[in-house]
């Protein structure tokens, strides 16, 4: 009886330590397969640099006697579905609105970030996004000529163009910012070539405030109205990527 009691507790003792060591094997395995899949993940994340040029603004200078511009664009991508990007660019436009006939030229920058939500496939870094730009701009007037706005036939010639004189000239130093929320997408036609499509909706935080005349059109936010701080805007670009391999950890 009592060798009976001394096998079945060496028997109890040797499967409890059987037990835990089991379990510590699968333990560490489940460790090891998790530390794996995180450093295959992190080898898996792709970085790249895309740099491009807006065709919009671009096929407009040449084929517009009033407008010359151009943009150019670039992202990098920092996370899985996360890219920082950057647009500069320059404009000049020569504009009739109502009675006043001006030229407005300046330049501006756009920096934030895309959000893209499409799950690509194996070797493929196509974007749909959403995504925040701080825009600045800064630019100059120039009111080449108006009219006088006489409802009634009090003043004589009043319809006459006044192009020189009091309130022509050049307004000089003038700077706007505005936030831009874009929606877009970015295509690849062939081995690092990407075509892309954004939307822009702006909406203006402040603008320089001159005297007898409003701005009516700002480098990069476009058309401003009276008392709306709203505007839109897009841009067509083609981009070249440059892949970057991450090193492995």
């Amino acid at each position: 009886m009592k060798k009976l009691r001394i096998w079945g507790f060496c028997i109890s003792f040797l499967s409890f330590n059987l037990w835990g060591f089991t379990q510590e094997v699968q333990l560490n395995e489940k460790i090891k397969n998790t530390t794996l899949d995180s450093i295959k993940f992190k080898e898996r994340t792709p970085l790249s640099l895309r740099f491009g040029i807006d065709l919009y603004r671009l096929t407009r200078s040449q084929f517009s006697d009033d407008y010359n511009g151009i943009e150019l664009v670039g992202d990098l991508q920092i996370k899985k579905k996360i890219f920082l990007a950057l647009e500069i660019g320059t404009e000049e436009t020569t504009k009739q609105s109502e009675q006043i006939n001006f030229t407005t030229s300046g330049s501006y920058y756009k920096i934030g970030v895309n959000f893209n939500m499409y799950e690509n496939l194996g070797g493929m870094n196509n974007n749909v996004y959403l995504g925040l730009r701080i825009a600045s701009s800064s630019y100059d007037h120039v009111i080449n000529s108006y009219t006088l706005l006489d409802r009634t036939p009090f003043w004589p010639n009043s319809d006459k163009e006044i192009s020189a004189g009091f309130a022509t000239g050049k307004r000089s130093n003038l700077n706007a910012k505005w936030l831009e929320f874009v929606a877009g997408f970015k295509v690849q036609l062939i081995n690092n070539i990407y075509l892309g499509l954004s939307l822009r909706l702006n909406r203006l935080f402040s603008d320089s405030k001159l005297d007898n005349f409003d701005n009516i059109f700002i480098p990069g936010f476009n058309q401003k109205t009276d008392e709306n701080k709203f505007g839109a805007g897009f841009n067509y670009t083609i981009s070249y990527n440059i892949p970057f391999k991450p090193k492995k950890r």
